[in-house]
């Protein structure tokens, strides 16, 4: 490509060979699939941030509930054994 000193104005010439113009092409088009491949890729992964989010949401509330649950049960057994501590007393 040259500038064109009567006119002042680009213009291409047959001195430019085919394949670098061809490669640029080339190498744009790779680019540009590039980007909206990463693109789709970070999609994918903000998708299953959300969802691992809620998963682990899901997971605290059940041991949560599963931690209450035992200490429920470490209360009975407490109290049982109290009773049974009254009874040998006795």
């Amino acid at each position: 490509m040259n500038k064109d000193e009567t006119t002042g104005k680009w213009h291409l010439d047959r001195r430019v060979p085919i394949t670098l113009i061809l490669t640029i092409v080339i190498q744009t088009v790779s680019f540009v699939w590039f980007f909206s491949k990463m693109d789709s890729r970070i999609e994918h992964l903000e998708t299953g941030s959300i969802v691992q989010k809620e998963r682990d949401i899901g997971q605290d509330n059940t041991a949560k509930e599963a931690l209450a649950n035992l200490r429920g049960d470490i209360r009975e057994i407490d109290r049982k054994l109290d009773r049974l501590i009254e009874r040998g007393q006795k």
